[in-house]
Order: structure tokens, then sequence, then C-alpha cells
């Protein structure tokens, strides 16, 4: 389980560049820094003879990034060492290509990023998370999907296939119509709510409204601890290689969201795989009126 620290978006190691520290503080964070994943064959004891310090140092620097302890910090950041250095290789998520590139180049270098990003993104999938999201989403009477600005196009394509195969399932865009929506969302409801960076202002308001009642949450966001995973019973994470603003779209998260809310679908459809099945195709059948000239998708 990827679990970094931070009250915000920001991954471990760019708080610990960022995070204010005393002189043999920073000696010791900026050695952990240069040793990557290296740092999981040192001791507290050799940390503190390779820089000058003490051992107890290492405790006051992981409190200070929101750890317990020590060997807690110690394991989170392996995890995000090992994690950033997975996939992406070839590729950077903010600037896939330049204004050099041939248009051609440009294709084969977003299909590129697309497929480091779903493969990137199956990799965070952990069985029991997702299997708690599921659960989640049976045992309530409605899904409640929120989201804000272009994520609400995610949110209501997922609404339409939840819809479409009877579940009540309802998704909203404006702010105000979130707070009033979630103030009237029970614990028989539940919620998934989509964010980047897991501090959207907007989103979180309408989180601690549903928190107030008691309403199931399973958040979509970063790898990042931020304060929508916090708030949430069960967190997917997405894929993160995105910086917050310095990019040219964002291509490789919205690539993670859609094929997370597509898993989630595809595995609330397998709970009832026939009844699902049986609805969908008598609701199409009854319901689309269109000619079709195109033999290859033509119904038999």
């Amino acid at each position: 389980m990827i679990s970094l620290a931070g009250g915000n978006k920001m991954l471990l190691q760019e708080r610990m560049k960022e995070t204010r520290w005393t002189a043999s503080e920073k000696e010791v964070v900026d050695f952990i820094l240069n040793k990557q994943e290296l740092i999981k064959d040192y001791s507290t004891t050799m940390i503190a003879g390779e820089t000058y310090t003490s051992p107890s140092i290492l405790v006051r620097i992981a409190k200070k990034l929101d750890f317990k302890g020590y060997v807690q910090f110690k394991n989170a950041f392996i995890e995000e060492v090992e994690y950033l250095k997975k996939n992406f290789k070839n590729i950077d998520a903010n600037t896939p290509f330049h204004k050099m590139d041939s248009i051609m180049n440009i294709a084969n270098k977003i299909a590129q990023l697309k497929h480091e990003s779903l493969n990137d993104t199956l990799s965070l999938i952990q069985h029991d998370s997702l299997q708690k999201a599921i659960r989640i989403m049976q045992k309530s009477d409605a899904i409640k999907i929120f989201a804000i600005s272009n994520l609400c196009f995610l949110s209501e394509e997922f609404n339409f296939k939840i819809r479409h195969i009877g579940k009540r399932s309802e998704t909203y865009s404006i702010s105000n119509t979130m707070y009033q929506e979630a103030k009237m969302t029970t614990s028989k409801d539940c919620a998934i709510c989509i964010s980047y960076s897991g501090a959207s202002g907007e989103l979180i308001k309408t989180v601690k409204i549903l928190k107030e009642n008691h309403v199931p949450i399973i958040a979509i966001t970063s790898i990042g601890e931020n304060e929508l995973s916090r708030l949430s019973d069960v967190t997917l994470h997405l894929t993160t290689r995105e910086k917050s603003y310095s990019k040219i779209a964002a291509f490789s998260s919205l690539e993670s969201m859609a094929l997370i809310l597509d898993i989630l679908y595809a595995c609330y459809f397998k709970t009832s795989y026939q009844q699902h099945y049986d609805y969908k195709i008598n609701l199409s059948k009854e319901t689309e009126q269109r000619k079709i000239d195109n033999s290859i998708i033509l119904e038999e």
C-alpha cells in the first residue's frame, strides 16, 4: 500500500526538498535523497555515522513529515522511489512531445503515454481496496459521483453505464448542487469522489458534508496521501506523474481515472452478471431505434 506523507498533493520527495530543516537535518535529508532505494540497507546508526549526526535526528525528520517514526517514513520513501522508477522510462507525462516532433511522432508518443499510464495504474490497484470499493457499491441504495471541472465528463460516462444496468446513480457538476446533494445523501448510499490532487476546495467541502452524514466514500486520487484520501473509507490510486499545472494536458491522469472507473463498473457488473447483462440488453433493444448500415456492427 503506497501511503506517502503530506497534507497536500506533493510526493514525499518533493516535501523533503521543500520542508524547512535545521542544518544537521538537511544533511541527513540530502543523504537519503542521494541514496534513493539504497537507503533500505542503512540502519539509523549507519546514517548517523555517515552524516556525523545522531540516530534521534531521523525520528525528528520522520515526524516533521507526518510519520509516526523513522521505520514508517523509510518504508514509504523506498516504496515511492521504486514506484517512480517503474514505467514511464521513455516519456515525460507533462511534456510527452515537443515542437520539432512530426505529427506521426506525436501520435505515437501520445499512444505510448496512454499505454504506460494504463500499466502504471494497474500496478497500483490492490485486491483488498478494490474489493472493499465494490462491496460498498453493492450495499448502497444509490451511487453518487462527485467531481469538478473536466472530470465531470468522466463522472457522466460512469453514471451512464451504472444506470443502464439498473443501479441508481447520480452525478453533479455545479458546486452548489454538490453541497446540497451531499447534504441529502444518507448512510444507505455511497459516494465516489474523484480528484487528482485530492485537495480541491469544493470537493473537500462536499466530502466533509458526506462524512457528517456517515456516507461511505470511495476516493480516486493520486498516490500521495492527501485530504481526500484521509477522509475516505477506501482509496484507489491514480498514476501520479503530472505536475499541477506545468503540463501540456492531463493525458496521463485522465486515462488513469477512466481505467479505474471502467474497472469499478466491470467488477460491479460481475456481482450479478446475468441480471445486469439481461437488464442492459433488454433496455437497449427496447429503446435504441437507429438504422445501422455498417455490417460490422449490425446485430444479428
